[in-house]
This record gives structure tokens, C-alpha cells and sequence, in this order.
């Protein structure tokens, strides 16, 4: 009886555990995929085509939904970190050495463009046409012409603008994991260097509106503006260390990070919980198909596939409701 007790006790404090740090409720595959490149960012322009890109310039690309993968490398193949597509066929990637890559036939090839900078560019924003991209030495560079030609903009500073977002064509904001917040009211041509309260190390930053921005950083950081970057206030998140976050089309927040984490905003975003563990040292980015899959993607060419963002409601006839 003593130890059907001690047995009893463990299983409860284990319940309490797994409640207490959130539990998993995700069930993400595992894509099989040759390539061990780490993967840092994915996009999709349907629910069958997209891309990844990621390290020595690999670029991975489905046809399938996330189903398989085949990669070539670009031109220069240079790290890539962010890639956007503004329509079916035309998108740019992104990365170290002022490395920019273009298609205009939906990622089947890819030609090289000059940015005027040996920068590395890990930041990455876009409205219609216009693309801006962040990185070394406070560089911020501009294109009105889907990436084709670009102009630098003047940002203050000299550190490292890991993180840039835009709201629509004048409202924005750029970060640094050290400690520097800027924002622009006027398409970049101008920014303000804003204080933070505390020290907060940002990797990624969302525009939701031109007065509502999110961050996310180490040690399970994430704040909400609502005052366009004056003020900040924390939420009730999961600790890891955030390396990317987005909003699915319903307009929930999810956010990736080290040890495989892919957490989710829960009751209005002011709590997010972690959703599931996979198997990568770290998950860099997610993406969200219209036909309500999601793929995540990482370290050593992790790619994971989410069949259903959201499970289907109960019906009403269903036996639990009667």
C-alpha cells in the first residue's frame, strides 16, 4: 500500500507539471528531407507552393503542399535568411553579404540582384511593391520595384537591425537583440530612436495596425504595443528563446524558437502557450497555407508539416453535445 501511494503521488505531480508548464497539443510530421541546411525562413503563395531558405544559399521548394521538398542553391550561395513573394511567381530572398536573390517564375530559378551592400541583411518587410530590409551596421535599404533596384535609408544607428516590420506604406519599426527600438512614420525616410524600459533582446518583430506592434526574444519575451512602440507591456508566455513569431490568418500569434518549441497565443494573445516540442535543436520560422495547413522549418533541414492549424468544431449533433 506504502508504494501504490508513492505511485499515486508521482503521477498526480506530474499532472501538476505538465499543467503547469502548458502541455502539448500540437501533432506535427516530421518531412523527410536530405538536406541538413539549417532552414531560417518559409513562405507560401497557395496551398501547394512554397519556399525555404536557409544556409550556403539553399533554397527548398514544394509543389505539394509541404509534402516533399527538392533545393538548389542560389547564385552566390551566400546564407540566406528571409524570403517574401509578392505574387505567384515573383519573390527575392535575402541574407549575408548584401546577398539578394530574385524569381520571377515561382522559385524555379533564381538571378542575382545588387543592393549596394557586403551587409548582411537578416531583416525583411513588405507592403504591395515596397520591400525593406534591415541588418549590419544599421544599414535599412528600400525597393518600390518589387527588389530590383534599392536605396539606403538613414537609420541612426550602427548596431546590428536584426528585426524590421511595417503596418502599411509609412508605419514602422526596427530592432537589434541589443537593446535599440526605431520607429518611422514616413516610409523609413526618417526614424526615431525609442527608449526601452528594460533590456530586451529582440529577434522578431509583427505590425498588426499603425498603433499595435509585437516582439519576441530570449527567455520567453513577448510584449504587445498598442501605443505604436511608446509603451510596452508583457504577456504570459512560455520560456524559450524566440527566434521567430507570425500570425495565422484568424489572426492568432505563434511564435518558434530553440528546443523545437512551437508555441501559440491563447484568450485574446495575452497568454501563449506552448503548443508542441518537436525533435529540432531549434525552429526558425512558420508559415500558414490557406487551405488551414501550417510548416515549420530549422536546424539541420528540419522541416515539420501541421495538417490542421485548428481542429474542426464539434458538430452539433455530435454524441458529447446530446
Amino acid at each position: 500500500m506504502h508504494v501504490r501511494r508513492i505511485l499515486i503521488a508521482s503521477m498526480f505531480f506530474l499532472l501538476l507539471t505538465a499543467e503547469g508548464t502548458g502541455q502539448t497539443i500540437g501533432s506535427w510530421e516530421r518531412i523527410p528531407n536530405r538536406s541538413t541546411f539549417d532552414l531560417w525562413d518559409v513562405t507560401f503563395t497557395d496551398s501547394l507552393n512554397g519556399c525555404a531558405v536557409g544556409d550556403y544559399g539553399a533554397i527548398q521548394r514544394t509543389t505539394d503542399g509541404g509534402r516533399s521538398w527538392s533545393q538548389k542553391l542560389s547564385p552566390q550561395q551566400f546564407a540566406l535568411r528571409r524570403i517574401h513573394f509578392f505574387d505567384d511567381s515573383t519573390g527575392i530572398a535575402t541574407g549575408f553579404h548584401g546577398s539578394c536573390v530574385r524569381t520571377t517564375d515561382a522559385g524555379n530559378s533564381w538571378q542575382p540582384v545588387q543592393t549596394g551592400t557586403e551587409a548582411t541583411l537578416p531583416g525583411l518587410a513588405a507592403i504591395g511593391n515596397t520591400v525593406w530590409l534591415s541588418g549590419e551596421s544599421g544599414i535599412i535599404l528600400k525597393s518600390t520595384d518589387r527588389g530590383i533596384t534599392w536605396k539606403r535609408l538613414q537609420s541612426g544607428t550602427d548596431v546590428m537591425l536584426n528585426a524590421i516590420t511595417f503596418a502599411d506604406a509609412s508605419h514602422g519599426w526596427a530592432s537589434s537583440v541589443q537593446r535599440k527600438f526605431l520607429r518611422t512614420r514616413d516610409g523609413g525616410a526618417t526614424w526615431t530612436d525609442l527608449p526601452l524600459e528594460s533590456f530586451v533582446a529582440i529577434t522578431d518583430l509583427k505590425a498588426r495596425s499603425t498603433t499595435e506592434c509585437w516582439m519576441a526574444g530570449y527567455h520567453g519575451r513577448i510584449m504587445r504595443s498598442s501605443t505604436a512602440g511608446d509603451s510596452w507591456s508583457a504577456v504570459d508566455a512560455y520560456d524559450t528563446d524566440y527566434v521567430s513569431m507570425r500570425f495565422d490568418p484568424r489572426g492568432r500569434g505563434w511564435a518558434v524558437g530553440k528546443r523545437g518549441a512551437i508555441v501559440r497565443a491563447e484568450d485574446d494573445a495575452l497568454v501563449w502557450r506552448l503548443h508542441d516540442l518537436t525533435s529540432a535543436a531549434s525552429l526558425n520560422a512558420i508559415a500558414f497555407l490557406p487551405n488551414n495547413t501550417a510548416i515549420a522549418v530549422g536546424s539541420n533541414g528540419a522541416i515539420y508539416r501541421l495538417d490542421a492549424v485548428v481542429p474542426p468544431p464539434i458538430p452539433e449533433s455530435h454524441p458529447s453535445k446530446q
